[in-house]
Order: structure tokens, then C-alpha cells, then sequence
């Protein structure tokens, strides 16, 4: 049995294609498990510039029994068109997953060339489906979560139930990927996920689609094991990409202590974002102590009221509080904004702008609402709103960095969100150049790309070029130091 995955290309923040920063994820994890049960693994990733004839002689020599696809929404249409060139050039069966498959479902099996589907996660659920494929006759419907196609028939098998014990997986195999091609690589940083899982019912959020509403933590000691394994290897710099590494409190702080007693000299990083309710002094000055550099927390609007009507849970006291306690232990941070809530007004945009401007955090972002299948938002807009995009491509066209509004109301026009979006990505644009060159070479480039053309050139150069990336990574360690 021979598994090559391919992962497309994706849209960078501003909606054009981007060079991938890291390995993916789920890949690593799905590698790693494939590997332990004597499966053999290819990657190719199309992110990172590889060419479509080095990705169809890789096919050649390898010949992958099958061949696995991952996907989010927000890229859905560079999903469509890896599938159908493979499938063009040659026909072996193709099974996607990934986030895009947990909000959407059977939809990629509807339009696309693909054969199979698999919803939810994928590390025991995708050994089941290989066991299948590989007898005379297959047995699909004993595979959780698998969407397939029988005598024209969609079927969809029931969902599969979500891994309790995450510390009984292998660490993600990063090493399976051609690492030195990432630009991660050459600042020695990887990504780490010590959690699945959220609690909260955000209104906006699809986490819970693929990773469930319950909170799944590795134990302290699993995830530390980790750390050591990928910092014997030569990295020290660490991306913690959960949902809710601090809903747990003492286990946010075990992870702290044993850093700091196992003396790893590394640097983590939080910019998927923490929430502003569940951090303290006493934790953040471990997290301070451990190496933390860097955290995102997650506002989502300056307006109470919007807050409550989102389903976010926080108040915006205790944005403040975690802000200044954050600053006052001495970690840098950013706070996250959106554009075009549920029920949103002018106005209360416009609190969320004047909210922003007032905190004392390194920078703010601000995003365009991009409501993605399977939310509870997204059944609002679709009911609700008037569609100023068509509706079954606005996945392909809109970036939440688009000054596009993808839907209008009566109470908040077309005219009145761009001009709020654009005022939001201006406060954020100028605080993040500071933030990542020094003031004064970040307010020389934030002016410079006031001029579009000029500010095109730069995102393509900075986010698209892989020579621009690396050029950008110099200028912001040296900017810093």
C-alpha cells in the first residue's frame, strides 16, 4: 500500500496565492500514523512552489495506490483544480478531507472528479478506509465518516467518533516533508497542536465542525515530549496552534513548569489566539518565564451588544485586563477584530474601530466576515442578507483581507462596510510594520503602500516570492533585535 497526499495551493491573507509558511498539520499526524503501521508516504506540496510535471513524475515512480487530498473552504477552488489534474493525468482513485469536508460534506464528491470523502478526523478513521480498500471486495460502509459513491449513489456513512486520547498518537512527522523548502525552516520554527476541540459557540466559528465542541488536551508531559524531540533536532521556535490551549488553566501552567524545568531555551508563539477570560498574572507570567513571545487574543468586536448577539462569552473589560496583563508581564500581543457580525450596524462597527484605537496592545487585525458553510452565521446570511457576490463562488473569490463585503443589509450598506474595512486593515496595516520593522521603517513602508499599485507589488513580494519572504524574515528579526 503506497499513500501519496498532495496538498493545493492557498490563498495568502489578501486573497492571491501564497507561498506555505509551514508543513501542514494533519498531514504530519496522518503521515506519522500511516508510517507506524508500515504504510509507505509521499508528500507534495504545491505551496511551497513545486511544479505541476515534478508533481505528475513523482506519480510515475511512486504509484500511489490512492492518493489523499486536503482542503480548507477558504481555498476551495485551488482544491477543484488539484483534483481534476490528477485525475486527468492519471485515474487513481482520490479521497479529500479536511476542514472543507466537515462543514460542506458530500459537496466535493458532487462536483469534483473525486471518489472519495472523509469527514472529521482522519488518523484512525483513514487506516479503516486503507484496510477496505485493500481487500477484493471493500466493505465502505464500515468506515466512519467516509463519503462515497455507490452505483451513483452518494452514500454518506455515519460520523466518526472523536480521539479521546490524543497522547496515544505519534508525534507529526514533519521530516516526511521536504522541510528545507519551507520558509519556517530556516528560522527554526515548527507548529505544534497540544489541543483538539472547543467548547464555545461562537457563532462564526467552524472549529467545532471538524475538531467537535469538547475540549481534548494532550497531558502536560506528552506535549513537552515534543518540544524536546523537535528541539534535539535543531528547532527552538514554536507555533501553538489551539483553539483553547489556556481553557485549562493548571495544565496551561504544568506545561510551563516543565519547560522550565527541563531548561528548553525556546521561544512559542500564540497567534491563533487565546481568549481574554481565561488568563491570569500568575499564568502569563509562567508563560513569560517558559518563552512565550507572542499572544493573539480574540475580541471580535468593540460593541457589547454584538458580543452577547455572536455567542463570544467575554466582555470588553476583560479585553483590557488581559491586554494590560499581558503588557505588564511583558509579552507582546495583538487583539483580533471582525467586520460584519450577525445584526452588525454602522455604528456598532464603528465601536469596534474606536475600541481598537484604544487599547495599548502592539497591533490589532481586522477581518472581512467570510461566512463559511456549516456556522450558525452563515445560515443568517443566507436567509437574511442580500448576496453581493454569487454565492456558490464566494469562497474562491473573497479573502476575510478583501475589501469585498460578500453581503449587504439595510441597517449596514455595501458602501458603509467597505469604508469600514478599509479604515480597520489602514490601523492594522501601519500598526503591524511598526510592529514587525521598528517604527520608523514601518511607517516609511505603510506610507509607501498607500499608492495601490505600490501596495500590491508589496503583498505579492512579501507573501507570494519566496526571495521577498525570506528578505521580509531578515528585516523583521533585525527590525526586533
Amino acid at each position: 500500500m503506497r499513500v501519496l497526499f498532495v496538498i493545493p495551493k492557498n490563498k495568502n491573507m489578501f486573497g492571491g496565492k501564497g507561498i506555505t509558511g509551514f508543513p501542514n498539520v494533519g498531514i504530519a499526524y496522518l503521515a506519522s500514523v500511516l508510517k507506524k503501521n508500515k504504510i509507505s508516504v509521499k508528500i507534495f506540496d504545491e505551496g511551497i512552489g513545486e511544479k505541476e510535471s515534478e508533481l505528475f513524475a513523482l506519480i510515475d515512480t511512486f504509484q500511489p495506490t490512492i492518493i489523499g487530498v486536503t482542503g480548507f473552504s477558504y481555498g476551495y477552488g485551488f482544491l477543484e483544480e488539484t483534483i481534476k489534474k490528477l485525475k486527468k493525468y492519471r485515474n487513481i482513485p482520490v479521497i479529500v478531507g479536511g476542514p472543507h469536508i466537515a462543514a460542506t460534506k458530500d459537496e466535493i464528491i458532487r462536483t469534483s472528479p473525486a471518489d472519495f470523502a472523509l469527514n472529521g478526523e482522519g488518523e484512525v478513521t483513514f487506516l479503516q478506509f486503507l484496510k477496505q480498500l485493500d481487500k477484493k471486495v471493500p466493505n465502505f460502509y464500515q468506515v466512519p465518516g467516509l463519503i462515497w459513491k455507490k452505483d451513483q449513489e452518494i452514500i454518506q456513512n455515519p460520523p466518526p467518533f472523536f480521539i479521546k486520547d490524543l497522547d496515544k498518537l505519534p508525534f507529526p512527522d514533519y521530516e516526511a516533508f521536504d522541510l528545507e523548502k519551507y520558509p519556517c525552516f530556516a528560522e527554526k520554527i515548527l507548529p505544534i497542536i497540544t489541543s483538539r476541540g472547543c467548547p464555545y459557540g461562537c457563532n462564526y466559528c467552524s472549529i467545532r465542525l471538524s475538531m467537535g465542541r469538547g475540549f481534548r488536551p494532550r497531558s502536560p508531559g506528552n506535549v513537552v515530549a515534543e518540544l524536546k524531540h523537535w528541539y534535539k533536532k535543531g528547532f527552538y521556535s514554536f507555533d501553538i496552534n489551539d483553539d483553547c490551549f489556556t481553557l485549562d488553566l493548571e495544565r496551561a501552567e504544568k506545561i510551563c513548569d516543565l519547560i522550565i524545568r527541563n531548561k528548553l531555551k525556546i521561544k512559542f508563539q500564540l497567534y491563533n489566539g487565546i481568549r481574554v477570560d481565561r488568563v491570569n498574572l500568575q499564568l502569563l507570567r509562567k508563560m513569560k518565564k517558559a518563552g512565550c513571545s507572542f499572544i493573539s487574543y480574540g475580541c471580535e468586536s468593540g460593541n457589547q451588544e454584538t458580543l452577547n448577539l455572536i455567542k463570544k462569552g467575554i466582555t470588553l473589560d476583560q479585553v483590557r485586563k488581559a491586554v494590560d496583563w499581558t503588557n505588564k508581564v511583558g509579552i507582546k500581543n495583538s487583539v483580533n477584530f471582525i467586520i460584519g457580525h450577525k445584526e452588525e450596524t454602522y455604528g456598532k462597527a464603528m465601536d469596534s474601530l474606536r475600541f481598537a484605537r484604544s487599547l495599548p496592545t502592539n497591533f490589532v487585525n481586522f477581518f472581512n466576515l467570510v461566512p463559511y458553510p456549516g456556522t450558525e452565521v452563515y445560515d443568517w446570511v443566507m436567509k437574511k442578507t442580500k448576496f453581493l457576490v454569487p454565492k456558490k463562488t464566494f469562497l474562491k473569490e473573497i479573502s476575510y483581507r478583501d475589501n469585498i463585503p460578500i453581503f449587504e443589509t439595510k441597517e449596514f450598506t455595501k458602501e458603509q462596510r467597505e469604508e469600514l474595512v478599509r479604515k480597520g486593515f489602514a490601523l492594522y496595516e501601519r500598526k503591524i510594520l511598526q510592529f514587525r520593522f521598528g517604527k520608523i521603517l514601518g511607517s516609511l513602508i505603510f506610507f509607501f503602500t498607500r499608492i495601490n499599485f505600490l501596495a500590491k507589488i508589496a503583498r505579492w513580494f512579501a507573501f507570494s516570492n519566496k526571495y521577498g519572504m525570506k528578505i521580509c524574515q531578515f528585516l523583521t528579526t533585525h527590525s526586533k533585535n
